[in-house]
């Protein structure tokens, strides 16, 4: 079947021009406001994109895309959409990225141009719906606990050293991602534990099979993955990344509702590490590193590039975090813990984790204390 591709403006010659431009590559469905496009999406499930204009009435382009990227269906959240605009400022644009746009066209796009966007963002869906299906297969079958078959470090480091060398001669670019993936409980702070072996060979096997042969991916530690690719634009690696994340967090891999799966990927390009002077493979890789697991311990499954680093460094949440996909884990401190589990954290010396529930606990331990002091003045 063709992909199916959501049409939402208010203006009909709008609608009837893009029809135009598509028709015969992709199904389309049309929508006359935001409202009808929200409601489109709760009943199609076959839709792949969506194509919004800013202005409509009813529910706006920006209504819109809050709805999507804040609901609870993963398939809607996870929708791309583009946003079609009268103009090409980059004010516009910018705002547009921050709602949670996808990509922006403008009304006088060339037909070839806008099916090349359409037909890379409705791969982008499948290839992540067959990643998502492929790990929960991979991780159920009894192979998965035999180590995989990636490069080793060595390996990694000599291939991706060589296309960073040819990136660099012929002024293209080159991007590492580092993956890595934590298991967390919903109730608790502090750093997520490793997943099972079973998972993270899963995850490995899938990635060897989702990256293009002119990249290589190895296993750089117990919980992360290192990638290299070339030749790639920078938005194009942070959207793989971006899909591996979502792919990994969504599979149906933790059967306990309170435990879930963090896949935090940090991302640099050669082209950043030039403007810092920087531009060594292992300086590369260890700026990744330290990204992915800076949103690791912030509990963030999504991609963290050099400003969304600045951010958590800073203390600060990442605005528009939706947006990518990425979801921050809800903090609490407040939950009764178990008097066994605060007694573990002290001697493991996480006191801080301890702290964080000592007003509570002191007024529920507070009728043993009386106790123990009556039974010391008898």
């Amino acid at each position: 079947m063709k992909p199916r591709i959501l049409i939402a403006d208010d203006s009909r010659i709008v609608r009837a021009t893009l029809i135009k431009h598509i028709e015969g590559m992709f199904e389309f469905r049309e929508a006359l406001d935001g409202e009808q496009a929200w409601e489109a999406l709760l009943i199609d499930p076959s839709i792949r994109v969506v194509i919004s204009d800013l202005t409509m009435p009813k529910l706006d382009g920006y209504g819109l895309l809050q709805r999507i990227r804040s609901s609870k269906i993963s398939r809607i959240r996870n929708m791309p959409v583009v946003v079609v605009s009268g103009s090409d400022e980059q004010a516009e644009r910018d705002r547009a990225k921050a709602a949670g746009a996808t990509d922006l066209i403008t009304k006088g796009i060339a037909t070839g141009q806008l099916l090349s966007r359409l037909d890379i963002l409705s791969k982008l869906v499948s290839t992540q719906n067959e990643f998502e299906r492929g790990l929960e297969a991979l991780v159920h079958r009894g192979d998965v606990d035999d180590q995989v078959e990636l490069l080793s470090q060595e390996e990694w480091e000599a291939r991706a050293e060589g296309m960073r060398i040819s990136a660099v001669r012929q002024n293209r670019n080159f991007v590492v991602l580092n993956a890595c993936i934590g298991l967390k409980h919903i109730a608790l702070e502090g750093y997520p534990a490793s997943p099972p072996a079973s998972v993270i060979n899963a995850i490995g096997q899938l990635l060897h099979r989702t990256v293009r042969q002119t990249d290589c991916v190895a296993r750089t530690g117990e919980i992360e993955f290192t990638i290299a690719t070339g030749s790639i634009h920078f938005d194009s690696a942070r959207n793989f990344a971006e899909r591996v994340c979502r792919a990994i967090a969504n599979a149906n891999l933790v059967k306990d509702g309170q435990m879930v799966l963090i896949a935090s990927c940090g991302v640099v390009s050669v082209t950043e590490c030039d403007e810092a002077g920087v531009n060594a493979l292992d300086d590369m890789r260890k700026v990744a590193r330290s990204r992915a697991l800076l949103g690791l311990q912030n509990g963030i499954t999504g991609v963290i590039g050099a400003e969304e680093a600045t951010l958590l460094q800073q203390g600060e949440s990442l605005p528009g975090i939706a947006v990518s996909g990425a979801v921050v884990q809800e903090k609490t401190s407040d939950l009764s813990i178990d008097l066994a589990t605060l007694l573990r954290w002290i001697k493991e010396g996480k006191e801080d984790q301890v702290l964080a529930h000592i007003g509570k606990l002191s007024i529920e331990l507070q009728p043993l204390v009386d106790l123990l002091l009556k039974q010391q003045r008898a």
